[in-house]
This record gives structure tokens, C-alpha cells and sequence, in this order.
């Protein structure tokens, strides 16, 4: 059972388990209008949120090979509910293989394993019909534009340190920031971003106490 199904299998359980609730709530003598106008609200709330963090972009398989940092890999790898184990080498082959597999999609379902397990427990018929297949767009973008953000750019994305008058590595986190203005043109690039930049100043926070003592 793919993601897309396993959610359509999850999501029965939660609308049926939102007309339990309702049911036990009007049983118990709250106001049947107030129920009324908060379980649909409850149901949106949870397809809104489905929809928007799992319903995730392809990045296609030549701007995987622009990722340098492994943690850009294990970020990217997380967020399709691969496996972030292993080294850059496995990290890549096995996000290149997903691109590979969904090389005809723009977007793709993806689902954490116990999503996929339940799905899989409860396992109903595929929907039927096809998904329109969107225009692909290249998750890295045009790299001309790229150049013409960082002109304009005076600060990085990742550390929030001020950008170099010339070149496009951050002298602070070491960042490469034309590849990571150009990422932040994608729904799933700003994740992959927002995720490392939280990461990288994290690390920043705690400076490394020099081994040299003042003599």
C-alpha cells in the first residue's frame, strides 16, 4: 500500500473517530450546535495540515546532486520518511532512487512507517483515477536569478550573519549562498532551509572554548 493510501485509510479512522467524539460530546448534553460548528473544523484543521506537510514536492534526481552537506541530505531523506542512516554515498543513491521512481510526478504522498503500517492493516481499494501530473520545475531554479537575489541579499539564510560583499560563501557558517537562496524558491526547499538553519545555529549558539591557554 502506497502513502497516499495509507493515509486514505488513517484518515476513515480519524473522521469516524471525530463522529464518536461528537456523538459522546451531545450524549453528555453540550449544545449540539456548538458540536456542530467544531467537529467539520476539527476535520479541516487535520486534512489542511495532512495536505500541506506531506503532500511534498520531487526534487528531481540532477539537483540532488547539488547537495553538498549530508545534513541537507538527512534533512531531505526525513521529510520524504526515508531512512536518514548511513553515509552521503547511501543518503544520495537512496534519494535518487525515490526521484528516480517518481521521476513523472511533481509531487508525491509521502507518510511516516507507522502511517504506512496501519494503512497497510487496514488495506482498501486504490482510488480510482489518475492524479494530473504538474509541470516539473527544478527545485534548485534558475541559477541567473539566483546570482541577481544574492546581489540584494544582505544577510544569509542559514545564519543570519551579514552576507560577504563579494563572493557567495557566508565568512560566518560557511554556507554557499547562492545554492541556498535558490533552495528557498520551493514549499520544500524552505523546509529543507528551515530545518538546517535552525540546526546551524543551534551549533552556533554554544562556542568551542579554545585548547590554547593564554601564557
Amino acid at each position: 500500500m502506497g502513502p497516499k493510501q495509507a493515509w486514505g485509510a488513517f484518515s476513515i479512522m480519524v473522521v469516524l473517530a471525530d463522529a464518536v467524539a461528537a456523538a459522546l460530546l451531545t450524549d453528555l448534553g453540550y449544545e449540539p450546535i456548538l458540536i456542530l460548528a467544531v467537529a467539520p473544523i476539527v476535520l479541516l484543521v487535520y486534512f489542511y495540515v495532512l495536505y500541506k506537510r506531506y503532500h511534498v514536492e520531487v526534487v528531481p534526481e540532477h539537483d540532488i546532486m547539488e547537495f553538498e552537506d549530508p545534513d541537507d541530505l538527512r534533512i531531505l531523506s526525513e521529510i520524504y520518511g526515508l531512512s536518514s542512516e548511513g553515509s552521503e554515498r547511501e543518503l544520495r543513491i537512496r534519494l535518487v532512487k525515490f526521484a528516480r521512481i517518481n521521476r513523472d510526478k511533481a509531487f508525491v504522498w509521502v507518510a511516516p512507517r507507522t502511517v504506512q503500517s496501519l494503512g497497510t492493516a487496514l488495506e482498501i481499494p486504490s482510488a480510482a483515477g489518475e492524479e494530473a501530473v504538474q509541470p516539473r520545475r527544478s527545485l534548485l531554479g534558475d541559477t541567473a536569478r539566483s546570482a541577481e537575489k544574492i546581489s540584494r541579499t544582505d544577510k544569509c539564510p542559514i545564519c543570519d550573519a551579514r552576507a560577504p560583499r563579494k563572493g557567495s560563501e557566508c565568512k560566518n557558517c560557511g554556507a554557499d549562498l547562492e545554492f541556498y537562496i535558490a533552495l528557498g524558491g520551493s514549499k520544500i526547499g524552505r523546509r529543507v532551509l528551515s530545518e538546517k538553519a535552525g540546526e546551524v545555529k543551534r551549533k552556533l549558539r554554544y562556542e568551542v572554548p579554545s585548547l590554547r591557554e593564554d601564557r
